[in-house]
């Protein structure tokens, strides 16, 4: 165990060991292929902060399950290895280890394989001061701990100041966690974490994005509420993380383009319009309306709102009705929704995508907060002269407006270059101008203009 202060660990333990409810954990080993049917039998998953073992306990059975169908035999040896909790706190990992032999032995594991299990997949030692060359995982998992640096207790923190790298503390605590776990993951390993989203926006968490964005291939940021997803109530806005390790970096602006580099196509950028609607005023609340269910609605921003380096927005929010699985909301669930949308139902029936086969309260695009929430450069789509400020704020733009999202999503060196008339100066020779000398900021053009010159 870590030689830290026994009362301090106690401390840490009661603010943030906040455990996970077991149908989340079932859905994020599922996310990232840790299954009975899968061969697990040359697999290895690491929790870093274990807590009680709901995520580990899962794991087991499941593998227990693995080995079973494809003829393994369930031994210790053939057990032990596959799995590997820490866990900081001794009373959490005793727990742990308890419930741990307990779910094995009522699934039909010999007993003294239970307990060796129990023993060896738990180490009652602190992640974030493990070794970082240790051997790789192919999948980890979990739900690391989450308080503000200024709220861990003195001697811990002063010991992660010494010893963790500068660039992962002084934000939050999960951040070193996700950095590790990371580390200690293969390539084409797989990840699945409940946790904060601040990761993605805040400026604590710049270089851990610039580390490890390029290499990670993202398949799912869904939000979850927090009653759904904690066993205690916690004030706490969690997302389901679930990515792949890659090992080819993408390139960003501040890095040397490489030998045709020089447009925001080459360097790996994405860019999308906003979602139509068909017909907005059923869809777009104005301030002060508040008859939809506020976890459906999301910052709204036209083209009026976007002013160059900045957003003046009026406080409008759009209602995001497609879920992260692309599938559109059951009323039923939101009756709220349910009366707004039936107010305006008689001309929501008569849109052409509804004639055509559509659900009738559906938008025309799929209008999805996680879609959305990264950071990005916002450009109106039609301007005398291109204008173009960062969001950070989650908002869904309207359809006249497109949104610019950067690889490793710093888009701060890419509005660097385009604020102050950088944009007009890129689209030059791109865009044609149209009737009263507006320039059209399209998709296309944005794509293809040359944003970096080849000598840059």
């Amino acid at each position: 165990m870590t030689d830290h202060p026994l009362a301090e660990i106690d401390r840490l333990h009661d603010s943030c060991g906040v455990y996970t409810n077991p149908w989340i954990v079932c859905r994020i080993l599922d996310a990232i292929g840790w299954t009975g049917d899968a061969d697990l039998s040359e697999s290895r998953l690491l929790e870093p902060a274990a807590g009680n073992g709901e995520f580990v306990i899962e794991a087991a059975r499941r593998l227990v399950q693995s080995l079973r169908k494809h003829n393994v035999p369930v031994t210790s040896d053939t057990l032990a290895p596959r799995i590997n909790g820490f866990e900081l706190h001794s009373g959490a990992c005793a727990e742990a280890r308890q419930r741990t032999k307990g779910a094995l032995d009522e699934i039909g594991v010999h007993p003294s394989t239970s307990a060796a299990c129990a023993r060896h997949w738990y180490v009652n030692s602190d992640f974030l001061l493990t070794d970082r060359t240790a051997r790789l995982y192919t999948h980890t998992a979990g739900n690391p701990p989450y308080i503000r640096w200024a709220k861990i207790p003195p001697s811990l923190k002063e010991t992660y100041n010494d010893q963790l790298p500068r660039n992962m503390t002084g934000g939050d605590l999960f951040l070193p966690f996700l950095d590790l776990a990371f580390e200690q993951l293969q390539p084409h390993g797989r990840a699945g974490f409940l946790c904060s989203d601040r990761w993605r926006y805040m400026a604590f968490a710049s270089a851990f994005r610039r580390k490890w964005i390029p290499h990670l291939a993202i398949s799912s940021e869904q939000s979850v509420p927090a009653a759904e997803a904690f066993q205690s109530d916690v004030d706490s806005y969690p997302s389901i993380l679930v990515a792949t390790k890659r090992l080819s970096p993408c390139t960003s602006p501040s890095s040397p383009p490489h030998k045709s580099g020089c447009t925001l196509r080459d360097l790996g950028y994405t860019v999308r319009v906003g979602p139509a609607l068909g017909h907005s005023p059923a869809f777009v609340l104005q301030p002060g309306e508040d008859d939809v269910e506020p976890e459906l609605l999301r910052p709204w921003i036209d083209a009026s709102e976007v002013a160059e380096g900045s957003i003046k927005s009026r406080g409008r929010r759009v209602v995001t009705i497609w879920n992260a699985d692309g599938d559109l909301l059951d009323l039923k669930r939101f009756p709220m929704l349910f009366g707004r949308l039936h107010r305006f139902s008689a001309t929501l029936r008569q849109r052409f995508v509804v004639r055509n086969g559509g659900v009738w309260y559906r938008t025309i695009d799929r209008v999805c907060a996680q879609d959305w929430i990264r950071p990005k450069l916002l450009v109106p789509e039609i301007a005398k002269i291109p204008r173009v400020a960062i969001d950070r704020s989650g908002a869904i733009p309207s359809h006249g407006v497109y949104a610019i999202f950067a690889p490793d999503d710093d888009v701060d060196a890419l509005y660097s270059r385009l604020r102050d008339g950088g944009l007009a100066h890129a689209l030059q020779g791109v865009s044609p101008k149209i009737k009263g000398g507006y320039i059209r900021c399209y998709k296309r053009f944005l794509l293809n203009a040359p944003i970096l010159s080849p000598s840059n």
